[in-house]
């Protein structure tokens, strides 16, 4: 477990190097162009592909863009924690909710850009993007 797990707050860091990626993802009426409703629901896709890729990056923990944790379901959660354990290895990850979220975090970093890569720099419209990769 990392030490400032324990001293994190309650929500999750989006960097602030990315957070327009979350936005052309999620604002709008088109759902074409942008097919998410939530930063959640991006983070969410985010954190996948970072663990499909097998590489997570260290958040600065500081960031005016965050998600507070209560807006994730229970489902979220139970992916997030099958995530963390698969990372560590061990099932006492699940004692801290700290680590879970900061190990999200550090796959999301990483998995935003292969968000963009596929929705966004690709030829089409997102969501169309978003469905021949599923």
């Amino acid at each position: 477990m990392s030490e400032g797990s324990a001293l994190r707050s309650d929500r999750v860091i989006i960097d602030e190097t990315v957070i327009e990626i979350y936005h052309e993802l999620t604002d709008g009426s088109n759902v074409e162009q942008a097919p998410f409703r939530t930063l959640k629901d991006v983070f969410m896709l985010a954190v996948a592909l970072g663990f499909r890729r097998g590489n997570r990056r260290a958040t600065s923990g500081h960031s005016k863009h965050s998600i507070r944790k209560e807006v994730f379901t229970e489902n979220d959660y139970t992916l997030l924690k099958a995530i963390a354990i698969a990372t560590t290895g061990d099932v006492e990850v699940l004692m801290s909710q700290g680590e879970v979220l900061t190990i999200a975090e550090e796959y999301a970093r990483v998995g935003i850009h292969d968000v963009k890569a596929e929705l966004l720099d690709q030829a089409g419209r997102p969501l169309w993007n978003l469905v021949s990769i599923l």
